[in-house]
């Protein structure tokens, strides 16, 4: 008999055998097979990191805990882009069997748990669930039949890993070419649904002003901001459109800074700065002449509003969502 021995796997229960014998000692965490199927499909350790939301040298930790448990290595790291080893497209294959097992069998359990209506799960950004989602939702039930909505209202990175990690099965956020890569690493599926612009607003007493010193050409203006945190998606967006004013030599200076669209919305009302929000957001403060929008040098920026779902087999509701989506988008 050959010395190589094959690794086996038996998809039901995951047991890597090696040599013969079951590796013991180690516990096998579902993370660290979500890991492996995340790094597939970027091949890149850093994007990998930022797509399960953890730092790089913890991600590579839960990767190397992976390979002590199998007992061999699953990864070649010695080309770039990284690759799977033949024992990692092994694991690989019995961690996406075990993941849409999984799934299905929580969709089967919430199935057998709620017997009057259809229930979906989502997460969406703050000023989306409440500006846009209501409208949408109201739109989709006349199309697709009535269902319940469990609405988690959260922030950009807290809404993916949520679906990431099963925690819903919907997401509802920003995109921009120049925001965060985390949508285009592979995981997940996008849809575009709507056009929700950034654009600069200010109090009615002070919109002449700011909008002039917008369009200084002295290179000397220096605008209160009230401002959203850089971690923040918007903040990025926002870090972007500051950056194009200063190259004309436009600054800012920070007043009040909050993560949330809602309480700039509400510094910028008390006169304190000029600030960018989502148009969803000011629509009715636009219209009613509490709140002014600021065009000087096109302030604006078009964000997609965008539908976000894992990868794989999803439920019967989230498949009907989807097909909606597709079709209202053509």
């Amino acid at each position: 008999m050959s010395q190589r021995k094959t690794c086996r796997i038996l998809s039901a229960d995951l047991m890597l055998f090696q040599n013969g014998s079951c590796k013991k000692g180690i516990v096998l965490e579902l993370n660290w097979l979500e890991d492996l199927i995340e790094l597939d499909a970027t091949r890149n350790f850093s994007l990998a990191a930022k797509s399960r939301n953890i730092t790089q040298p913890a991600f590579s930790r839960r990767v190397k805990a992976l390979e002590n448990w199998v007992g061999t290595q699953l990864i070649d790291r010695s080309t770039y882009p990284v690759k799977l080893t033949p024992a990692g497209e092994i694991v690989l294959e019995a961690a996406r069997n075990l993941s849409q097992d999984m799934f299905r069998l929580r969709e089967e359990c919430r199935n057998l748990a709620s017997h009057d209506a259809d229930t979906l799960s989502i997460s969406a950004l703050h000023s989306i669930a409440l500006c846009i989602y209501p409208e949408y939702g109201q739109s989709l039930r006349s199309r697709i039949g009535p269902f319940t909505t469990r609405m988690n209202a959260t922030d950009y990175y807290d809404c993916l890993e949520s679906l990431s990690l099963g925690r819903c099965e919907l997401a509802l956020c920003y995109d921009h070419i120049l925001g965060p890569p985390i949508l285009k690493t592979g995981q997940f599926q996008i849809q575009k649904i709507a056009l929700d612009p950034l654009i600069l607003v200010s109090a009615p007493s002070a919109a002449e002003e700011m909008e002039a010193a917008l369009v200084s050409e002295t290179g000397t203006a220096s605008l209160p901001l009230v401002s959203y945190t850089n971690s923040c998606f918007l903040g990025k967006m926002q870090d972007v459109l500051t950056r194009s004013y200063q190259g004309h030599g436009v600054g800012f200076y920070t007043v009040f800074e909050n993560s949330m669209s809602e309480a700039i919305r509400r510094i910028v009302l008390t006169e304190a700065g000029i600030g960018w929000l989502p148009q969803s957001v000011v629509e009715q403060d636009l219209a009613t002449g509490n709140l002014v929008q600021l065009k000087g040098r096109s302030a604006v920026m078009e964000l997609d509003v965008v539908l976000v779902r894992k990868q794989g087999v999803q439920s019967e509701l989230v498949e009907q969502i989807w097909q909606d989506a597709l079709k209202t988008r053509e």
